[in-house]
């Protein structure tokens, strides 16, 4: 990946749950008998002091906020379903009446369709099965 100096990169620290902003202060281009190979210089914070190769963050790097919270969301929306359908498959194994489960499960096929059928606009109305009325702004479908 090719950065310039002065961008910001957005980290996703391996460590903690945390985004952390950094610039590129400067590019290192190194010429050997192997190769060339090009390696960047990261601030981190606002002491200029704190500074660490590119190569040695422990985390994943993003050109945009957004392409973070995007991975983010997405992973944390796959575990959010893994734990769900667990929960459903035990409710299934364990009880024998099941209608709550499928009452659900259907509620849950109206919401997406009608998010699918109205993706297009930017806020959506969704009929609860208590009666409420949810207001779903700005919202993204992930498959």
């Amino acid at each position: 990946m090719t950065y310039h100096v002065g961008q910001i990169l957005f980290v996703v620290l391996n460590k903690k749950t945390q985004v952390y902003p950094m610039m590129v202060v400067e590019e290192i281009t190194k010429r050997t008998i192997k190769g060339e190979e090009t390696n960047y210089v990261l601030q981190g914070g606002s002491d200029p002091s704190t500074t660490i190769l590119l190569n040695h963050v422990e985390g994943e790097v993003f050109e945009s906020a957004d392409e973070a919270k995007y991975v983010l969301t997405t992973r944390a929306t796959i575990q959010i379903e893994k734990i769900v359908d667990t929960a459903r498959s035990q409710a299934t194994a364990w009880y024998t009446s099941s209608s709550l489960v499928e009452e659900n499960t259907s509620q849950e096929q109206e919401i997406k369709t009608l998010l699918t059928s109205t993706n297009e606009q930017e806020v959506v109305q969704v009929k609860m099965s208590d009666g409420s009325i949810a207001n779903l702004k700005n919202f993204s479908l992930v498959s």
